[in-house]
């Protein structure tokens, strides 16, 4: 089941205005306020959509080995999450033959974190905890989004080649 019924929605008219009105993309590309909301868009709704099925799916599967289920909701939060980089799924696993890209680390990260805090003692106490949890995963796919569009990072080595390339173009 999907999430929400404004999730369809929100792809056919992410495709309308794609196609029909490509400079959208163009100012995505010269803008980088405008790239980094966008981002921010994004990343907080998937975050949203990595909570909902991640605790629809361990409300859903039965506990086996362990006091909850484990590994079921982590994997169908992590697929949630990937943004349908599998589709159409006739390209099988090829997305991931070069190793896992960053939205779909992050959301095997955020959901293995997410149902991990959620159901063992670490959330105990906790006002909101699920709330709190999901700003967390939010900030985080927020964070790794940001740093992967703009190609930020703490190696020296790689900016001053980033550096040199961007002064070539």
């Amino acid at each position: 089941p999907l999430v929400s019924d404004l999730y369809p929605l929100a792809i056919v008219s992410s495709f309308l205005v794609h196609h029909y009105f490509p400079v959208v993309r163009q100012v995505l590309g010269m803008s980088a306020i405008f790239k980094a909301l966008v981002i921010v868009f994004y990343e907080v709704t998937r975050a949203y959509v990595v909570v909902a099925l991640t605790s629809a799916a361990g409300n859903a599967i039965p506990a086996s080995t362990f006091s909850f289920p484990v590994f079921g909701p982590i994997i169908c939060g992590a697929i949630a999450g990937c943004g349908g980089v599998f589709l159409p799924l006739n390209k099988g696993l090829d997305p991931i033959k070069s190793g896992l890209q960053a939205p779909m680390l992050t959301a095997l990260i955020g959901a293995a974190a997410f149902h991990i805090f959620m159901n063992t003692w670490l959330s105990e106490g906790v006002v909101d905890a699920k709330a709190k949890c999901h700003i967390h995963m939010a900030v985080f796919f927020i964070c790794i989004g940001e740093i992967s569009a703009f190609g930020l990072t703490a190696d020296a080595q790689a900016a001053a080649k980033s550096k040199s390339k961007s002064k070539k173009a």
